[in-house]
């Protein structure tokens, strides 16, 4: 049985320096940029989108990128896009091509960044990074003739607090949602706990989560923001600022469904931007940074 269990716990380990190999990217251990990107205008069509909606995912693009780049350069940070997508679209009754424009829902975005916040720091976890995989690499050789995993656990002990450490050192993660049909601050609740409302001009709602127990395989889309020790949570816009009984915000429009229907006519079109949501995780000094660097004004002026 403890020969089985070796010779399993040796192939999760092969897994995991092989996952190391494959994940490289120059900023590596920090995230690297997501291969999911959104495709050129002709691609975005066969969503199916509406002309005027391929065209506000453009502008909001240029409009993020330029403003968190300008962000970084008043800070003397970095920064490099994430991920990006869009909503699903919509057909018409019998599925022949895009629901009429006059009758599209609110149309919804979503783009993240990194900001490297300090590259001494992500240099030093890069170093360690290299550092801690030879070491690990070492001590498998050694199990192999002789089975004990004590080292090893106590090596990925120490990977996981170097992490930890160094992820509030040198980056934060910044989440950018434009008209979901909801928000939450986390879908993930255990090990997490307000720490206080924030004050941040414009904003419907603002306040701040610590995390206790960080977890390297939390996934952005999803909305599992665990990769942290903190994380901030803003809504922009017109929300319903009380949530549901899951903690999900939702849209003040949302409450009559002639706005997000499909067959009513809308008084506002579908590529206006109605409500926008931002997370920011990091360490709570870089996440006020953010903030405090944040144009709010010029946020508001895209509704």
């Amino acid at each position: 049985m403890t020969r089985i269990r070796t010779v399993a716990f040796l192939i999760s380990v092969s897994v995991l320096c092989s996952a190391y190999i494959q994940a490289q990217c120059i900023q590596y251990p920090a995230d690297c940029p997501s291969d999911r990107q959104l495709p050129d205008s002709a691609g975005r069509l066969a969503n199916p989108l509406v002309p005027e909606e391929v065209s506000m995912e453009i502008r909001l693009h240029d409009f993020f990128t330029d403003g968190m780049r300008t962000l970084a350069q008043k800070n003397r940070w970095e920064v490099y896009q994430y991920d990006e997508s869009d909503g699903s679209g919509h057909l018409n009754a019998d599925g022949s091509g895009p629901l009429d424009y006059s009758l599209r829902p609110p149309h919804d975005y979503e783009i993240s960044f990194i900001f490297i916040v300090n590259k001494d720091s992500l240099r030093a976890w890069q170093d360690q990074t290299k550092d801690w995989y030879s070491k690990f690499t070492e001590e498998v050789e050694k199990m192999k003739s002789s089975p004990g995993v004590t080292d090893l656990t106590r090596l990925q002990a120490d990977k996981k607090n170097s992490d930890i450490h160094f992820r509030n050192a040198c980056l934060i993660r910044v989440k950018i949602d434009i008209n979901p049909e909801s928000a939450i601050a986390t879908s993930i609740h255990e090990d997490m706990h307000l720490t206080g409302q924030l004050k941040v001009s414009d904003a419907v709602v603002a306040f701040q989560i610590h995390n206790d127990k960080t977890d390297e395989r939390a996934i952005f889309d999803l909305d599992q923001f665990k990769r942290c020790t903190d994380l901030a949570f803003l809504l922009f816009g017109s929300w319903d600022p009380k949530p549901d009984k899951d903690q999900r915000f939702h849209p003040a429009y949302s409450a009559d469904r002639k706005n997000t229907d499909l067959v009513t006519p809308k008084t506002i079109r579908s590529d206006r931007v109605r409500t926008i949501v931002i997370h920011v995780e990091g360490a709570p000094y870089y996440i006020n940074q953010f903030l405090q660097s944040l144009d709010t004004e010029k946020l508001n002026r895209l509704k």
